[in-house]
């Protein structure tokens, strides 16, 4: 346990995450528990499924604070309109003295205009990447923090450092988008097809979209289980869809390392700043490299036992949402 926890000790936390289906931000209100906080978790998301009703779960919310009185109101609004600019509105101005921090664990090629609207109101706005910095900055016209992604290490860890025979010589689990335009999304058809030709029915390939049909994917998994398919396999594939902005790397990044068994991942400008290259995780500077990076894997299996391991320490040590929390109340003046 910290040995300065007692700064945190009594803060009052209103969290807002952007929950929905198995996709859950447990990680988070866990850290700020473990800190000591006092915390209050508003589900917007469910509430709205439920009632279907915006405006009875804004003023849910605003009842919520009213008893609660938060020194910090944490929120998560990225692309949704349940709760606006309004509601936060009037529970500032109820409790003068709250701060507000707005985040976006998301990546995409503008600023949405709902996470713009709750800027204007919020003291403090974030973002998980240093390369979209000045796109923030230009297009809210004030101060924009980087604050990095994290993970919930109860979720995503090793169930075991290097079983004699898996299943899968590499997995990829992640969805396909077509909607976005993401510019990642053909890097990341061009190297699953790449895996499925080399590796054939011992290349896993999870998640929804649909994914083309000739990839063959096993469709969507619960992320309770997430941890196990790595496990089942030689190694894991990261490519994120965006590639070439500095600092940036999405949490899929951090759970396939967290479960111990290593990772191949399409380089990204700076990862230098988080991961050691064959220590932590392999980085490949093509997409042409990710098959041979899987054999030399498969056929090294003490390298491949030593950067799994390697790897789920770091972010065990340095990425998990308990660390990002601190890095949270420090940069918004409550530590």
């Amino acid at each position: 346990m910290d040995t300065n926890i007692e700064v945190f000790m009594g803060i009052r936390v209103l969290f807002l995450p952007l929950s929905f289906s198995d996709v859950r931000q447990d990680g988070v209100s866990d850290a700020f528990l473990a800190l000591g906080c006092e915390v209050e978790v508003f589900e917007y998301m469910e509430k709205y499924v439920q009632c279907k009703n915006e405006e009875k779960v804004r003023k849910s919310l605003i009842e919520l604070a009213k008893s609660f009185k938060p020194d910090l109101m944490h929120v998560q609004i990225q692309h949704t309109t349940v709760i606006n600019a309004n509601t936060i509105r009037t529970i500032k101005q109820m409790f003068p003295k709250m701060i507000v921090s707005n985040t976006t664990t998301d990546i995409r090629n503008y600023v949405p205009p709902t996470y713009k609207a709750i800027a204007d109101v919020s003291d403090f706005n974030l973002i998980s990447s240093t390369g979209q910095m000045d796109l923030f900055k230009r297009e809210l016209g004030k101060d924009v923090k980087y604050w990095q992604i994290g993970y919930n290490p109860n979720l995503y860890k090793p169930t075991t450092y290097g079983s004699k025979e898996f299943k899968y010589d590499a997995v990829f689990i992640g969805h396909y988008n077509k909607k976005e335009n993401y510019p990642g999304t053909s890097e990341r058809v061009a190297a699953c097809e790449l895996l499925r030709k080399n590796f054939g029915d011992r290349f896993g390939l999870f998640g929804g979209g649909p994914w083309p049909q000739n990839l063959k994917t096993k469709g969507s998994i619960n992320q309770r289980t997430v941890s196990d398919i790595y496990n089942e396999s030689v190694c894991s594939i990261s490519v994120s869809h965006y590639n070439d902005v500095d600092n940036y790397f999405s949490d899929r990044l951090l759970m396939s390392m967290a479960s111990g068994r290593p990772v191949v991942s399409y380089r990204f400008p700076k990862y230098e700043n988080y991961f050691v290259n064959m220590c932590d995780l392999v980085i490949v500077d093509s997409l042409s490299d990710i098959p041979d990076a899987v054999k030399m894997l498969k056929n090294n299996t003490e390298l491949a036992n030593y950067i799994g391991k390697s790897g789920a320490a770091k972010v065990f040590a340095e990425h998990t949402y308990y660390s990002r929390v601190k890095e949270l109340l420090k940069i918004v003046g409550l530590a």
